[in-house]
């Protein structure tokens, strides 16, 4: 048939594409729905995440479901209307001869272009919604055969596929791929050496500060951070090397998040490398880092210290809890800060500390490690620089380097976990008669 506006069949055949996806996440709802409730599971955190999911994950998938399928009712009713309007048309006399035909031919092409370049970019998301709803599908099945689940690794699973759900409509609607919780391979440049002296640094790459104790361990974190904040950076890793005599060790610094857009772009430590690393899902966060430690020709079994801050210090656990990665890099010790890392089973005989202030709630989104039975990383806890009231200040990497160095002289059961701890790191502290060098290796998200 002729018709104007619309190659109605194509657009029938989309329908019942679309309408076949609202029925699978339809049915995705329902089976996620089911497992949870028959979860052997009770208590606060039980009711809490229960609750949670039956008012607000469970809503917006049905919701997701529903507005496909007014769509699809939209685009059919579309179609018959075309159908008929088209059907007039061809008893008339209006778009004949070469110029109505080109005429027509154009608005065929627009119409189905436009509708096939906002279907794409929706199932594009789709596509995203379903990965994440059978990783949770995955997870409170192993739940049920009994395997040990940390509940923040199945609500940031649930965040996902939510998430994606919400980006797939929002591809619909805008006709291209947002990206939203779209992960990709984690890849790192070619490293450029870091300045020893400081009249040669600029603002974007400032000079190496010698280790020699915690604080100064913690300032290679925040010059990672100076350094991804420069024009077109999507990340850094400083990567120091110190030589005190004998086989030199590593003190590997990782930023944490420096992209809270939903969007899974370029650079790698975002909103979506939150949720993946917690819900223990591979990241461009983490694959970035290991990347980087290979461009830095690290020797395998040297001496590595992996040092994080809020998600760096959620990468350094895991990357830690790999005992393939710790054996062939030799990582001895894991120092995190602003991090949660209780639902991380660090891989044994690696020297972990982690630094929390009392009231940033960051290092609490784990839950405290709830779901799993594997021993917890010794925490010290110290005093909180903005009280109750200003979490930016309670979460600062400047704010917490600042701590450590004023608890350190401290007479305090946390003054002395500390230099107990630092006492542990002398391959990575700078002695006497030794030096140190880094580099910086810019690190990113591929497609």
């Amino acid at each position: 048939m002729t018709t104007l506006g619309m190659d109605t069949d194509a657009a029938r055949n989309a329908s019942n594409d679309l309408q076949g996806g609202a029925d699978q996440i339809t049915g995705l709802a329902q089976r996620l729905d089911g497992l949870l409730m028959q979860l052997e599971w009770n208590g606060p955190d039980a009711e809490r995440v229960r609750a949670s999911w039956q008012e607000q994950e469970r809503r917006q998938l049905d919701s997701t479901a529903e507005h496909l399928t007014s769509l699809v009712t939209l685009i059919r009713q579309e179609a018959d209307a075309q159908d008929h309007a088209s059907g007039q048309a061809s008893g008339g006399t209006t778009g004949g001869g070469v110029d109505g035909t080109l005429e027509q031919e154009q608005a065929d092409g627009g119409i189905t272009g436009w509708l096939g370049a906002h279907l794409g970019a929706f199932f594009q998301g789709v596509g995203r919604t379903l990965d994440g709803a059978g990783d949770l599908v995955g997870k409170l099945g192993d739940v049920l055969s009994g395997e040990d689940v940390p509940v923040a690794a199945i609500a940031a699973s649930a965040l996902t596929t939510v998430g994606s759900a919400a980006g797939a409509i929002y591809n619909g609607i805008t006709g291209e791929d947002q990206g939203w919780f779209k992960e990709g391979p984690g890849l790192a440049g070619t490293p450029s050496a870091v300045p020893t002296d400081p009249t040669q640094a600029s603002q974007f790459q400032p000079a190496l500060t010698t280790p020699t104790d915690l604080p100064s361990l913690m300032q290679g974190v925040s010059d990672g951070y100076q350094v991804g904040e420069g024009p077109g950076s999507t990340g850094d890793v400083r990567i120091t090397r110190v030589d005190n005599g004998g086989t030199p060790a590593y003190v590997v610094a990782i930023p944490g998040t420096e992209n809270w857009s939903p969007a899974g772009g370029g650079q790698p430590r975002d909103l979506t490398a939150n949720l993946s690393l917690v819900a223990g899902s591979p990241s461009a966060a983490s694959e970035s880092v290991e990347q980087a430690m290979q461009a830095a020709n690290i020797p395998a079994g040297s001496q590595v210290l992996l040092v994080g801050h809020s998600q760096g210090g959620i990468i350094a656990a895991n990357l830690a809890s790999d005992p393939a990665f710790v054996e062939r890099y030799g990582v001895t010790n894991v120092l995190t800060y602003g991090a949660p890392i209780d639902h991380v089973a660090v891989a044994p005989g690696v020297g972990v500390l982690q630094v929390q202030h009392g009231a940033d709630v960051v290092p609490r989104l784990d839950l405290g490690g709830v779901g799993t039975s594997h021993p917890q990383a010794p925490t010290v806890t110290l005093d909180s620089p903005g009280g109750f009231w200003q979490p930016g200040v309670n979460h600062s990497y400047t704010e917490y380097a600042q701590s450590v160095r004023d608890e350190l002289g401290a007479d305090t059961d946390a003054g002395r976990i500390l230099r107990e701890y630092q006492a542990t790191l002398a391959p990575f502290l700078v002695g006497p008669g030794g030096s140190a060098s880094a580099v910086d290796v810019p690190v990113s998200r591929g497609d």
